[in-house]
């Protein structure tokens, strides 16, 4: 919890502590706008709004694809230490 988080950087007053607990926010923030966007997907297939499903699911893949990059996992720019 983000709780948890600020107690650790009470704690640990320590640079890399903090890139590690900003780390753990962003990807939070990630995984809930991909869970979101897989929602409207799957509600626009229920509908059978197929342009809907398409953009959705294009902006799951263009949110997962930035932070994939991002992390250097496809030969992107690692975040710096």
């Amino acid at each position: 919890m983000n709780n948890e988080l600020r107690e650790l950087w009470r704690l640990y007053r320590d640079p890399n502590i903090r890139r590690l607990i900003l780390e753990v926010h962003r990807a939070r923030e990630v995984m809930h706008a991909a869970h979101a966007d897989a929602l409207r997907a799957q509600y626009a297939l229920w509908q059978k709004q197929e342009g809907n499903v398409r953009e959705a699911l294009q902006t799951v893949t263009d949110r997962l694809l930035t932070e994939k990059v991002r992390l250097g996992a496809m030969g992107g720019i690692p975040p710096k230490r």
